[in-house]
């Protein structure tokens, strides 16, 4: 008796077949094998995360905002990666294990768009310090009841934030005689910003934090002393940052 030939499989499921599956597992492998080959063997492969982890340190340093250092802490932190694993990398010229070098790579790589994004961030959203920016930096012999305005023209769109915070120092306008510090204080009410705007109290070494309503180009702050009858105070701005809430 004639044994039965297995049947044919219908072309139309042909993708269904384990062949065909096996084929792009072997496609897949062949691609990662020739990745895999660039990286241990050739000598660009050698240099390219190097060379990615200088530039970023490049654009960095060419793009530099200001503020405090302890917001670029991350930063600092993943370009170190980047560069020590970059430099390994560079050194590791025959290895033993393919996998030390794909390792090192990677590593650098993506410390180097981490620390990228990361120091994009504090460009965009970081503290900026506009203590020199506003004007005027001291007003002296004031009195009781005096207004007088301080004002921040941001110097570029990047430098816009929603918030502002300010610190002032009220000091007697004569040392010499008796101080009337201790019992004075300042009203300051951001203008433009509604009827609603409500005055903040400071003394002096207070801070004042304003919502500027968002990113704005132009601040423009009212300052009411407070202060005992014939008092004279300076008034003078000790830190203004610029940051978002």
């Amino acid at each position: 008796m004639t044994p039965r030939r297995p049947p044919r499989p219908d072309p139309e499921h042909i993708h269904h077949d384990t062949t065909a599956t096996g084929d792009h597992a072997i496609a897949a492998g062949s691609i990662r094998n020739v990745i895999i080959r660039w990286v241990v063997q050739h000598p660009s492969a050698r240099w390219l995360p190097l060379l990615l982890a200088c530039a970023a340190l490049i654009v960095s340093g060419s793009t530099w905002p200001d503020g405090p250092a302890s917001q670029y802490v991350l930063w600092g932190i993943l370009a170190a990666v980047s560069l020590g694993t970059a430099t390994g990398r560079v050194l590791v010229q025959r290895p033993a294990d393919a996998r030390i070098v794909a390792a090192l790579s990677l590593v650098s790589v993506l410390a180097t768009v981490g620390g990228y994004l990361a120091f994009r961030n504090v460009v965009t959203h970081g503290e900026i310090d506009v203590t020199g920016q506003i004007t005027p930096p001291v007003k002296r012999a004031l009195s009781n009841g005096t207004h007088f305005t301080l004002s921040l023209d941001v110097a570029t769109p990047e430098e816009s934030r929603n918030a502002l915070r300010l610190t002032l120092a009220i000091n007697d306008n004569d040392t010499a005689g008796p101080t009337c510090r201790p019992g004075s204080s300042a009203d300051l009410t951001l203008l433009g910003s509604g009827s609603t705007a409500q005055p903040t109290t400071v003394r002096h070494g207070g801070t004042a934090d304003f919502l500027l309503g968002g990113q704005v180009r132009t601040v423009r702050i009212d300052v009411e002393l407070k202060a005992g009858q014939g008092c004279l105070l300076d008034i003078r701005t000790t830190q203004a940052t610029l940051h978002d809430t």
